[in-house]
């Protein structure tokens, strides 16, 4: 396959209204950054083709609702980007399957301190976050882990360790990024893994 010669990685997606006008719904910043860069005759402007940029239009058709704009840009800032452990060639087959399964008893383990957004706050895991954290860690190879009780084994015991940092009042600094709200449920429930996850490079 041939490669386009693009401009600036990613896509800028356009609303188009029935009258023609366009309007940005995704990609302002990197429109911004154009506008900055075209204004400015730096070095940078050199390396970048600003003529050669990928867009994504969508038309509002006659039959679309006054919201078609908002709906658009709504489903679009769902969309969740795919995790580093998901990417193909990236994570060994075993070592996915380990950390899907070991993310997945602790999900069903605790559920109420797994959310389904990845932007959920402590002391709250989210599912996949957690999956690409452990990928990311390297805490596998690390520990010789070579199945999902092992990961869990090794997982649980971090936790066991962190709640006794907690109660004990050890790690000061720690603490003073803690919300109390967010320490209080962690120690209702018992999981301490959301509230700071340095324990994953252990």
């Amino acid at each position: 396959l041939k490669s386009l010669d693009l401009g600036m990685p990613g896509v800028i997606a356009l609303h188009e209204a029935l009258d023609g006008k366009l309007a940005i719904l995704d990609g302002q910043h990197r429109v911004g950054m154009m506008t900055i860069l075209d204004n400015h005759k730096n070095n940078q402007k050199e390396n970048l083709n600003l003529d050669q940029i990928l867009v994504e239009v969508f038309p509002q058709h006659p039959s679309s609702n006054s919201t078609h704009a908002k709906d658009i840009f709504t489903e679009i800032n769902k969309a969740e980007p795919v995790k580093l452990v998901d990417m193909p060639g990236v994570a060994k087959v075993t070592d996915r399957r380990i950390i899907n399964e070991a993310a997945t008893a602790l999900q069903e383990s605790f559920p109420d301190m797994f959310k389904p957004s990845q932007r959920c706050r402590a002391p709250h895991l989210n599912i996949d976050n957690l999956r690409d954290a452990i990928f990311a860690s390297g805490c596998l190879k690390r520990h010789s882990i070579k199945s999902q009780k092992a990961l869990v084994d090794w997982i649980m015991e971090q936790n066991r360790i962190l709640g006794e940092k907690f109660e004990s009042g050890d790690g000061k600094d720690t603490l003073k990024n803690v919300n109390a709200m967010a320490l209080k449920k962690a120690k209702n429930f018992d999981f301490y893994l959301g509230l700071d996850l340095a324990w994953l490079y252990l």
